[in-house]
């Protein structure tokens, strides 16, 4: 599993602050505020995006704002 966190998080087009996002073998499997220092944390500091996987047909994004207004799937 990977705990990542950033300053903004979307997650199918919803934002969070300063949030942390749990993966395993690229799938997210569970978020939440990020309150303090957790252990084994990789801190990114920009923007996490997470799309629906079932959403995943869009061969390239080629701008943050492109990313938001499509459905495609980003993934750490």
């Amino acid at each position: 599993m990977r705990r990542v966190a950033a300053s903004i998080v979307y997650i199918n087009e919803k934002e969070f602050r300063n949030h942390v996002v749990e993966l395993f073998d690229h799938l997210l499997v569970n978020h939440y505020p990020l309150e303090g220092e957790l252990p084994m944390t990789e801190w990114l500091g920009g923007t996490i995006i997470i799309r629906d996987r079932k959403a995943y047909h869009s061969p390239l994004i080629l701008s943050f704002e492109e990313a938001l207004n499509t459905q495609s799937l980003l993934s750490l």
